[in-house]
């Protein structure tokens, strides 16, 4: 069920309606609890929405070999269709980019790769040709057909990359090259590879042949007839559906998983279903969809009851022409604002619908008939467009708007956009009117639907809303950017697209960098978190007076989200990886002091991560010898940044609390007590005072013994 109540997202602690320049990311005032309580109210509801609008979206590209991969060389390759980008890495720092995959994939290919006449044409001809083309249709399967023959060529899981080079292929030297290493090479569509392909594809193999490396190099059939060309064949959908279920079902646990998938690939609707299919990640995402749902104990006539292609087929016939065009409209404005109180939707659905017939009056000369809409009953629209009113959670909210089923809210608006061509003017004018709204619950969510319709044509939402947002003095603006493209980067057809924006603008204007920090405090940057530490050390560089506070939220948001691939993949450690990655990094900011706005975010970022309860993610690091060499350098920054700089005020009341919120466990944590013992002893002279009468404070405040006091006293003095 969507969360009831808007997200009450303000600006930074104390920020006015001001540029990124106007000195609007400092203050005292807000309390810490109340900022990080809001900003995790807020993360939810957008996960919550996000979910609902990319229910129909298969997440994790066209195959395994389609992902993202972490790069080698620093940063990470995010692979859409043909599109590749590097974020976290210019093309200045380095000419070729070498991607590891995981042995973990490489083994997950050996096990659901289904075998082509492609593959073992592939396959002979890799014992000899250092250099193949791999041609075929975007989404078709071929890099996992690439990556399953240079696995069985390799006979390494550990020698398997992606290359990418960043500028002229022919700069491309053996070096770059690891021996006994397979490569996958996507070639783009422009005129360096397609003007001369001979000269190209020459270079790579006598730099593969010095190398004594393979390369696969994946290309669309457009590109020009060679010798060294395999037509890629894709695998049939039926195949590829019982090795993945196959598979799913292995890791949950099942007994008999071949006999169970193959007894369900037998299901005369999964046939169907896997007949209307012309990609292998559909059957794929059929599969890992299914095994879910038969780990869950679910029926498969309910799993297949409750799969995209059936939610379509039901909204299609809800916004059908014999369905009144308010209710469609209601059904539109549901989808955009489910989980926001009824009388705010029925309003919405009005606005929608004057704008759509205002557009229909023009497209037509017909002089239509009036019709009477004053005492059109809210009931009527619940009943065409199925959706139900929720009670609220406290007297007098009212009862907000939802579907049974939230994933429908997504399917929705495909279907309008991708069927109903003569009302995109006005729903995205009414979008954009959305996004003015007070509310902000109201503006994240008509950003983040605005972001869905970019996955259909990002340049026209760039030109109609990102540039004029990123442009804008207003904070506003850069939020509903930042929400718009993060919801645009769930379609992992548009993750390459978004990071290749972010990291144009992280070296662009201030303006465009405020929307890069917002836009990475969410589950891009959790996601992506090395990147995107690189890229706001970078930002907070150059902007020493004015982003400090906002990255420092950012880094707090990524934290408090405490997700990234290496957890949500091996589920291992009560400690994110991402807590260890952000203190490592924070550390190393914090020893930059000729770097003012660094040393100040570090400060600032620390003392949030530091809070409860996600602190306790922090302290539960003290007891890793390597991480606390970072935690006893971040608390001496925080505690000589709170009391001798100028920036200190914005942290030293939170910077106490958190020092005796560890003291507090200094007789039960022998991790805590060798950071703090570091800590303590000897410390500059100008935190001494503040640090003797804290202990005093928490001595006489029952928080710590009289004789832990003394012993602590000590350490401080120097005796």
């Amino acid at each position: 069920m969507a969360e009831q109540e808007a997200p009450a997202i303000e600006p930074t602690p104390g920020e006015k309606e001001r540029g990124p320049d106007g000195g609007a990311e400092q203050n005292t005032q807000r309390d810490l609890h109340e900022e990080l309580s809001e900003q995790k109210r807020q993360s939810r509801i957008s996960a919550q929405n996000l979910d609902a609008l990319y229910a129909d979206t298969v997440i994790g590209g066209d195959d395994i070999g389609g992902a993202s991969h972490r790069a080698t060389d620093g940063g990470t390759v995010n692979a859409a269709g043909r599109d590749q980008y590097f974020f976290g890495v210019t093309a200045e720092d380095r000419a070729v980019f070498t991607v590891a995959v995981s042995a973990r994939e490489v083994g997950v290919i050996r096990r659901c790769h289904v075998p082509t006449k492609s593959y073992g044409e592939l396959l002979a001809r890799l014992d000899s040709e250092h250099v193949l083309l791999l041609r075929g249709e975007r989404r078709a399967g071929q890099p996992t057909t690439a990556l399953a023959a240079l696995a069985r060529w390799s006979g390494d899981d550990g020698r398997l990359a992606w290359l990418q080079m960043s500028g002229n292929p022919l700069h491309l030297a053996p070096g770059d090259l690891r021996e006994a290493t397979g490569y996958l090479l996507q070639v783009g569509d422009d005129a360096t590879w397609n003007g001369r392909p001979d000269q190209m594809l020459g270079h790579l193999r006598r730099t593969a042949e010095r190398a004594r490396a393979r390369v696969v190099v994946l290309a669309s059939p457009e590109f020009p007839e060679h010798d060294w060309a395999v037509d890629h064949e894709p695998p049939p959908m039926d195949q590829i559906f019982v090795n993945w279920l196959a598979h799913e079902l292995h890791e949950g646990g099942e007994a008999h998983p071949q006999e169970w998938a193959s007894k369900t690939a037998a299901d005369e609707l999964v046939r169907e279903t896997l007949a209307g299919y012309r990609c292998p990640r559909k059957a794929r995402e059929l599969a890992l969809r299914v095994a879910r749902g038969l780990l869950e104990d679910r029926s498969l006539d309910e799993i297949l009851d409750s799969l995209p292609e059936q939610r379509r087929r039901k909204a299609q016939d809800l916004l059908a022409v014999e369905t009144p065009r308010r209710a469609r409209c209601f059904m539109i404005a549901s989808a955009v604002l489910r989980g926001a109180p009824s009388a705010v939707v029925a309003a919405q659905t009005v606005k929608l619908a004057t704008l759509i017939e205002e557009e229909l009056a023009r497209q037509t000369t017909i002089e239509q008939p009036p019709q009477p809409h004053v005492w059109e009953q809210l009931s009527d629209w619940l009943g065409f467009a199925e959706i139900t009113l929720l009670s609220p959670r406290r007297g007098g909210d009212g009862q907000v708007v939802d579907f049974p089923d939230p994933s429908m809210a997504g399917t929705v608006l495909r279907v309008v956009w991708e069927e109903q061509p003569t009302i995109h003017e006005p729903l995205l004018t009414w979008l954009g009117e959305l996004t003015e709204d007070k509310d902000p619950g109201v503006q994240m969510r008509a950003a983040q639907a605005i972001g869905l319709l970019a996955t259909y044509d990002f340049p026209a939402i760039q030109r109609r809303f990102l540039s004029a947002w990123c442009q804008s003095e207003r904070y506003l603006t850069h939020e509903l950017a930042a929400w718009t493209l993060g919801s645009a980067a769930k379609d992992p057809d548009l993750t390459a697209r978004v990071f290749e924006c972010l990291g144009r603008w992280a070296r662009g204007s201030r303006k465009e960098q405020s929307v890069v920090i917002r836009a990475l405090g969410s589950w891009l940057g959790a996601y992506w978190v090395d990147e995107a530490l690189r890229a706001l050390a970078t930002i907070a560089k150059t902007n020493a007076r004015a982003f400090p506070q906002r990255v420092a939220l950012s880094i707090a948001q990524i934290h408090q989200l405490g997700s990234n691939r290496a957890s949500h993949r091996s589920g291992v450690g009560d400690v994110p990886d991402n807590t260890r990655r952000i203190i490592a990094a924070l550390a190393q900011w914090s020893a930059q002091s000729d770097l003012p706005g660094l040393t100040s975010a570090a400060a600032l970022a620390f003392v949030r991560m530091l809070a409860p309860p996600e602190g306790a993610k922090v302290l539960d690091l003290a007891a890793d010898p390597g991480a606390a060499v970072d935690l006893v350098a971040l608390w001496r920054h925080i505690l000589d940044l709170a009391v001798t700089k100028d920036t200190g005020a914005a942290l030293t009341p939170e910077a106490w609390s958190v020092l005796g919120d560890w003291l507090a466990t200094w007789e039960t944590d022998a991790g805590v007590r060798g950071v703090l013992s570091e800590v303590l002893t000897r410390p500059p002279v100008d935190v001494r005072a503040p640090l003797l009468f804290h202990l005093r404070l928490w001595h006489r405040t029952g928080e710590i013994d009289a004789g832990l006091a003394g012993r602590l006293a000590e350490l401080v003095e120097g005796s």
